[in-house]
């Protein structure tokens, strides 16, 4: 059994993943969304049996809001719930320099530039050891060139990193205290609303292609220009594979890190990587999905995480630049109905692109894949 459920999660991520068999299933959680949906989060988890809340892995992607601001909430009540973590992968400060590693657990010096960040201090609550772990306590980082680390959880998961590169670090350090800042994670900070704290801007659309029937093939053919918020380049994309099975999950990654990545795994027919799922990078931004990434990967099934609060997400762009250059039999699923992206249900379009849909079956119900 591999399953990926994507939980309703604001503008963000929050994704559930479980494989193995019932009497020894195992579970990773990507990111938990914002603040103000942790209590789905907090729910499902109070929905399992007590003896069953650990999860193999936590993956915290990155800094901005969308992603981390559940997690930080989760990672509050964790002794609360009952949870338990066998790692959590997330690159602190102390990871942003060539060679950093978690300091030892009665080091003092374990923070970032801003005293007190809070992340910090939950994840070494939770075990100092247990912090990027698979990497003996370094940052979780791509290499430019050669073989990528791929990473075994128990029960039989593989996890392959793609993204971020050291220069995406690099890029990020200079303006840690001030995203950090954004995203709420200093003890003490003003709560203000979640989407006045993101770091990152996008291009208004233009008024014609917002009215309308989407024509794929124009909108499939606009220039690509790739995102370069500094937050979305540090963010931890990850292929999972488990059974036979292989899942990209992209977080909010640069397009052209993950094409390079997925260049250099073996496996590739006819210039594409097989996978079963794409969790599409930023909720289906324009600047995240290029052409160029949909052909890198062979792909049916691909996934798209936000209500469209803060950005319009998805961007018609990267769901025409899907459903024109994936190939035959691509289903997309989104985890909210919403006006960004009810358009696609168009039986016309469905039929003349030769495409399926998939919404929730209610209101904040989220979706799930079985793979």
């Amino acid at each position: 059994m591999f399953r990926i459920d994507l939980l309703p999660a604001e503008f963000g991520d929050a994704i559930w993943i479980e494989y193995g068999t019932p009497p020894a299933r195992q579970r990773i959680l990507v990111d938990c969304g914002t603040s103000a949906v942790y209590p789905a989060v907090r729910q499902r988890i109070l929905d399992l049996p007590a003896r069953e809340r650990h999860f193999e892995l936590l993956v915290v992607t990155h800094i901005d809001v969308d992603h981390i601001g559940g997690a930080l909430d989760l990672l509050r009540e964790r002794a609360q719930l009952g949870v338990t973590f066998g790692e959590i992968w997330f690159n602190g400060f102390v990871h942003l320099t060539p060679g950093g590693v978690v300091p030892r657990p009665d080091d003092a010096d374990v923070l970032g530039p801003l005293q007190g960040e809070e992340l910090t201090e939950l994840i070494v609550a939770n075990g100092a050891m247990r912090w990027n772990a698979a990497v003996g306590g370094g940052a979780l980082v791509a290499p430019d060139s050669g073989t990528l680390q791929a990473l075994p959880l128990p029960g039989g998961m593989r996890l392959t990193l793609l993204s971020p590169t050291q220069r995406e670090l690099d890029r990020l350090k200079p303006v840690w205290d001030a995203a950090c800042r954004k995203a709420g994670i200093v003890p003490g900070a003003a709560t203000v609303a979640d989407a006045a704290r993101l770091d990152e801007a996008e291009e208004a659309e233009e008024e014609e292609d917002i009215l309308g029937e989407p024509d794929v093939d124009q909108l499939a053919a606009k220039p690509f220009k790739p995102d370069r918020a500094r937050p979305n380049g540090s963010s931890i994309a990850l292929l999972a594979e488990y059974d036979g099975h292989r899942v990209l999950l992209a977080a909010d990654a640069f397009a052209p890190v993950v094409i390079d990545a997925l260049g250099r795994l073996p496996g590739r027919a006819g210039g594409r990587l097989p996978v079963d799922a794409v969790k599409m990078s930023h909720h289906g931004s324009r600047g995240n999905t290029s052409v160029d990434l949909v052909k890198a990967v062979k792909c049916a099934n691909w996934l798209v995480s936000t209500n469209g609060k803060q950005f319009k997400h998805p961007d018609r762009e990267s769901i025409a630049r899907v459903i024109r250059e994936a190939g035959s039999g691509v289903k997309l699923h989104f985890n909210y109905r919403t006006e960004f992206n009810e358009m696609w249900a168009a039986a016309g379009l469905r039929r003349k692109h030769g495409y399926a849909v998939q919404y929730p079956a209610g209101d904040g119900m989220g979706i799930e894949l079985q793979l």
